[in-house]
């Protein structure tokens, strides 16, 4: 099967790091391309992060190779023209090593108060995106817009940078398989990722796209360890303990039946809501996400416990995270992006030690391709 293909294995499968947007992303950069990432998505968030724009812009400048841009932005937090601006300068910096995520916001829009966007209003933002970083003109509100000085020292327009949209469910995945070069969904086994190809492939030819030009990519967390003791260490619990939070977060604040969360997480998910009914109505948004993806506050540490690390992904001997892995890669998975939290240059030091000598082939080896290897994919 050719990369991005609808149906079948994946004939290769990279991966990417998220990692949060702060003024030491260098370090977690270099780590990462050095280790092997095909690709570096930087946390976007106004009330809980650095500014996003400059975290990319420092990790591109402390690389040579590894894809590198927001995962995920939303259309609210920027208005297109700015988006179009941030991206064709970062493709001036690092021409071809920049990737667009984009998404209806979590964080980003609630710890503000706000609804997440509409997936209408991510398709169009990712239009208008497209339009100008190509050099076209684009329509912004009736008005036709371009960028006006398309060459350096300014502005790069026309190179190859991807967009990839996050999308959970079967409408927005459909709905994204219009315009999207990549699309991100969450990993939940290979009948749920069969199931996702479906919906994208079914809004491809919606759209009279090749559902086989869009690649598809899981959002999960893996972590090898040598011992179950490790699970109950500082270490683990400042790798994990932030994505456990974040999760009962989502599930809370999405609403999930019980029933759609992991068995590992069900008792978490009612204790969080509790919680969460007990914060000030007026603050509520803004408590609900302190901490969020970077530390546990000392008063949800009693949520973070290796059962519940266990409902966010594989974690095993490296063996078995491996498997997990191939398991990905046999279901059509064309891009592994991985949450993680606390020093994520360890972690990057962990896969180097425990993974990657029992499955090489997933970590890239000289020239990093990332997001922009299907030959056939749409790109801006």
């Amino acid at each position: 099967m050719a990369e991005g293909s609808s149906t079948g294995a994946a004939t290769h499968t990279d991966l990417g790091l998220y990692v949060d947007a702060s003024l030491d992303i260098a370090d977690a950069a270099v780590a990462a391309e050095r280790v092997g990432f095909s690709t570096l998505w930087v946390y976007d968030s106004p009330l809980v992060f650095s500014d996003t724009t400059t975290a990319c812009l420092l990790a591109l400048q402390a690389t040579k190779s590894i894809s590198i841009g927001p995962g995920v932005a939303n259309p609210r937090q920027r208005p297109a023209v700015y988006t179009a601006q941030f991206v064709a300068t970062m493709d001036a910096l690092a021409p071809d090593r920049i990737v667009y995520g984009l998404g209806t916001g979590n964080s980003a829009a609630r710890s503000l108060g706000q609804r997440p966007s509409t997936m209408d209003d991510v398709v169009g933002h990712a239009r208008t995106v497209r339009q100008l970083v190509r050099g076209d003109t684009a329509d912004v509100d009736g008005v036709p817009i371009r960028l006006l000085h398309q060459r350096l020292p300014w502005i790069r327009t026309g190179g190859r940078v991807p967009i990839w949209l996050s999308a959970f469910g079967p409408r927005g995945r459909r709905s994204a398989a219009s315009v999207a070069d990549g699309i991100l969904v969450r990993w939940e086994g290979p009948q749920a990722l069969r199931s996702a190809r479906r919906d994208i492939a079914e809004g491809a030819r919606a759209a009279g796209r090749d559902p086989g030009a869009i690649r598809v990519g899981v959002v999960t967390m893996i972590y090898p360890i040598e011992s179950e003791d490790e699970l109950s260490t500082d270490v683990a619990r400042q790798s994990l303990g932030p994505l456990v939070v974040s999760r009962l977060r989502y599930l809370v604040a999405n609403r999930t039946p019980l029933d759609m969360v992991a068995p590992e997480l069900r008792s978490g998910v009612a204790a969080y809501r509790s919680y969460m009914e007990q914060l000030p109505s007026e603050t509520r948004h803004l408590d609900n996400y302190l901490g969020y993806l970077v530390f546990v506050p000392e008063e949800l540490e009693e949520f973070v416990s290796p059962e519940a690390m266990r409902g966010l992904g594989c974690i095993g001997e490296p063996s078995a995270v491996a498997h997990e892995l191939q398991l990905m890669r046999s279901a059509g998975v064309d891009h592994v992006s991985l949450q993680i939290a606390g020093d994520q240059v360890d972690f990057c030091r962990r896969l180097e030690q425990l993974l990657r000598p029992v499955c090489p082939d997933f970590f890239s080896s000289g020239p990093r391709t990332g997001v922009r290897s299907a030959p056939t994919a749409e790109v801006l």
